[in-house]
Order: C-alpha cells, then structure tokens, then sequence
C-alpha cells in the first residue's frame, strides 16, 4: 500500500473526510467513481483500527485513489491556498473563453489580472500574459502582436523581476531566522552574507510590499542582535504599518503578520514599555477577534502567543497577579483548549508562565504539573529553560515537603553540572547553596 496515501488519510480532519465523501457521492455515476469511494471508506476503516500498513488493501489503483483525494483537497481549501483570489479565478475563466475561442472575453479578463496595480501576484500576472500571448499566436492575432506584444514583454520582464527581489527578501528572512537558533549564516567565511547586507541598506531595494516587510523584519532582528533595541522598534514598527497600509497582503499573509505584532511587542517587552506592548494587544484584539475560529493551526498558535502567552508575560513583569486572577483562569482555560495544536516553544513557554503564576498563588502542586509537562518537552529545545525548569522541580519538591525526592532531584542536577553542562553563572554554585538551605 503507498505510504502517501495512508499519510494523506491520516492527517485528514473530520470536515475534510466529509467533504471527500460529499464530493465522491455526487460524481459517482460511473464504476470508476464508485470504486474510489469504496475504497477510501475501507481504507479509512483500516486506519482506523491502527493496522500496519502491510495489512492496508483496496481493490482499486492507490496511486488513482491518492491523487483523486488531493484534487478533492485542493477543491476544499481553495480559498485558503497561496494566490488563490479573484485574479486566480479570472485566470481559470479566461482559459475557459479561450479554450471555447471567446478570445475577446477571455483577453479582457486576462488584461484586468495583468493591469491591476493594487494587486501583487506576479506568477498569476506573469501566466496570464504567456496565455495571452499563445492564444493570440493560436488566434493568429495580428493586431496584438504588432501592437501589443512588445508592451507585454517589457511587462513581463518587470514581473519576473519584481518577483525574484521578492523571493530575494524571503530567502534572506529565511536565512537569518535559521542564523538566530545555528550561528551559522553569518560567519565571515560565508560570502553570501555581503549579498544579503547590500540588500539591507535602504528599503528601496525591496518592491514588493511584502519584500518592504521583510527587509524591516530583518534589520529589527539585527539590531535587537546587536543591542540596538530603539532601532528595532522602528523597523519592528514600519514592518507592522505596512501591514496595515495594504490589507489584502495583510490577510494573504496572516501568519507573517501576526508574527510581525509579537516581534514589535517583544522590542516593546526589551525596552520596558509593558503599557505600550499591552494597548498594541487590546487594539488589535479588536480587528483580529475573526481569526480565532481559524481552523489553521499556525493562525491560532500565534493569537494565543499574542493574547495569552503575552499578556501573561506582561502580568508576570508587572507583578500585578493578584489584580489579574480572573484574566489568569481564561489563560489557562485557552491554553488548555489551545494545546493540541501548539508547537513545542509556545507550550513550554506556557507552561513556564502557569509554574510561576502558581508558585505566586503557593498552588505548588499545579506549578509542579506544568513544570513536568515542561520537562517531558525541553530535552531539544531551548536549553536554557530546561535548566530553569529543573530548578523550578527542586523548589515544587520543596514546597510540598518532599524531602526524598528533592534530595534525589538535586543529586541527579549536580551530576548534569558536574558534567560541565551549565547555562548560567550562578549554576555551579547552586548545589552548594541548596544543600545549605537544606541542611538548616
């Protein structure tokens, strides 16, 4: 059985599942059709009762199966999908008017794809001008390709060009994203860093909007690296308004910008302008509150690090917990709910929020289970709090007067620091110190 296609089912959620179901019931009125809504039924049952995959059979071809599901698929998403918009639609109508040789009405959909300057999908406007173009060769079109032809192609030589700065500009993010958690893209040895820095000088470099955005993303990063956290904020800040500037990239590219409003609160959060980062979160609150029945996991990740994982970063550094208990119960509500479809980082760094919340209130016992929970995920990812959680575990223990198990948890934390495997300064000393606080 093709391992595509048990993963493909697999992954499948309830409401794709009975779309699938819907849309091969309606367009079974042949054998073929029938047979594959026969066999995706027997194979989901399969799956479902955790068979190996060996075990997996149908009577039809998989492959036929597999690639018949993902058009199904591609059907249910449609509006979710990257460049998938009304010049996406009109360029599927025009092949249609040209294919039935209604040329006319099909050069003129295609011309409001190519004209439209608000928009700034270049891969549909570059398609739509190489359509124009055959069907105006298939047509034999004189007119056009005396006339026009000439236009089209400097045109097409502007989108092609616009296009790649912009994949420039996404690369370049890219990269310096992997640089923060590797060290590695800008070492001297690496020529492709002087590339990248040209390209960060000025913004006018960059075409695209969305090209605008990621050259302020990337400077704020720099800065923040290089300890320049007035000049993050203003590029964290000019990447936020660009956003705003052009809503229809906002919304195609919703998780970009989210994550464009925690980078600006996080400068806020460096520079002590907790009151600033909060009212950035209740004003945008407001225009984002749609979102939060988003079915997509990465949009709901980042409204909970915005609206939960935030705003309980700005109670914690505000020390105003005992003002904020009815907001911290709907946080930890949310993150229960939430919890499936966070990442590790957002879950961790949840977890350690509740420990230090509820070591506030002195529920040691629920610090301790979030401190735990933490651990179970930490072993590859952010090191440094792993360390903070396994001293977070020491003190629960103590708290809850567990003598036993504080003392095996300190020995077992003395071996990792004999081991040489320390995080912070203090680390070395702390055995030492536990064990007097202990001893008295």
């Amino acid at each position: 059985m093709s391992q595509q296609l048990v993963s493909l089912i697999t992954s499948l959620t309830r409401n794709e599942k009975r779309y699938i179901t819907l849309s091969l019931k309606t367009f079974s009125f042949d054998n073929d059709t029938n047979g594959l809504l026969s066999d995706f039924n027997k194979l989901e049952k399969q799956i479902g009762k955790n068979n190996t995959k060996d075990s997996f059979s149908i009577s039809g071809n998989p492959t036929k199966l597999y690639y018949k599901l993902v058009d199904i698929l591609y059907q249910f998403h449609e509006e979710e999908l990257p460049n998938s918009d009304n010049s996406l639609k009109n360029l599927k109508r025009a092949k249609v008017l040209i294919f039935k040789e209604q040329y006319k009405e099909g050069f003129k959909l295609l011309d409001k794809i190519i004209n439209d300057a608000s928009k700034y999908d270049y891969l549909i406007k570059m398609e739509a001008l190489e359509l124009k173009l055959n069907s105006a060769i298939a047509a034999v079109d004189i007119d056009y390709l005396k006339n026009d032809y000439i236009n089209d192609k400097e045109l097409f030589s502007k989108f092609h060009k616009e296009y790649f700065n912009l994949m420039e500009f996404q690369n370049m993010e890219a990269l310096i994203k992997l640089e923060s958690s590797t060290l590695y893209f800008y070492g001297d040895d690496h020529s492709i860093t002087k590339t990248y820095l040209k390209l960060l000088e000025s913004e006018e470099n960059a075409f695209h909007p969305l090209a605008k955005i990621y050259y302020n993303k990337s400077n704020a990063f720099l800065a923040m690296k290089s300890g320049q956290p007035d000049k993050a904020y203003l590029f964290a800040k000019r990447a936020s308004d660009i956003f705003e500037a052009y809503p229809a990239i906002k919304i195609k590219n919703i998780v970009t910008y989210l994550k464009s409003v925690r980078n600006l609160c996080l400068v806020l959060f460096y520079q002590k302008k907790l009151k600033e980062a909060e009212d950035i979160l209740n004003e945008k609150e407001l225009t984002l509150s749609n979102f939060k029945k988003s079915t997509n996991s990465d949009i709901r990740t980042e409204l909970f690090t915005l609206f939960v994982l935030i705003r309980t970063n700005i109670i914690i550094f505000n020390n105003k917990m005992n003002e904020s208990i009815g907001k911290i119960k709907l946080f930890e509500t949310e993150f229960n709910l939430a919890i499936d479809i966070l990442k590790d980082d957002e879950k961790v760094s949840a977890h350690l929020n509740f420990t230090i919340l509820n070591i506030y209130f002195k529920k040691y016992r629920q610090a301790l289970k979030h401190t735990i929970e933490a651990l179970k995920i930490l072993g590859k990812i952010r090191k440094y709090v792993y360390h903070i959680s396994l001293m977070n575990e020491i003190a629960m223990y103590y708290f809850l007067c567990n003598t036993v198990v504080v003392l095996s948890k300190l020995a077992s934390y003395k071996r990792i620091i004999a081991k040489g495997d320390i995080m912070f300064g203090f680390e070395k000393e702390l055995p030492t110190y536990l064990m007097s606080i202990f001893n008295n």
